[in-house]
């Protein structure tokens, strides 16, 4: 019971000082940005309209199409949505950036 019954003037006789304060970065390394190739698997429909914007002269290649499309649909999403996809976005990146590491270890 003594334990649930404590002296509210005493804390606030008492002050706590920290000697030295961490950083999230200090204890968390930041992870470094990895690229590796991946491969998107659709259909020909879709392998064919891509080919055909790429003649069109929409982009220069399908990484740059791809990328452009992408960013265009980000672009419209309400900013919840984009945090919320910065988020997992980032995640994904930690996730990719350990693999790799895991592998240069062995």
């Amino acid at each position: 019971m003594s334990l649930l019954q404590h002296n509210k003037k005493l804390s606030d006789k008492v002050s706590i000082q920290a000697k030295n304060q961490v950083t999230r970065d200090e204890i968390v390394p930041q992870t470094q940005s990895v690229t590796f190739i991946r491969n998107l698997r659709v259909d020909n429909h879709i392998t064919n309209q891509v080919a055909a914007l790429i003649n069109l002269g929409i982009a220069e290649n399908t990484k740059q199409l791809i990328s452009d499309m992408v960013q265009s649909r980000i672009n419209q999403l309400n900013k919840e949505d984009q945090n919320r996809l910065q988020k997992i976005i980032q995640a994904l990146e930690m996730k990719d950036f350990y693999t790799v590491q895991s592998k240069v270890k062995k």
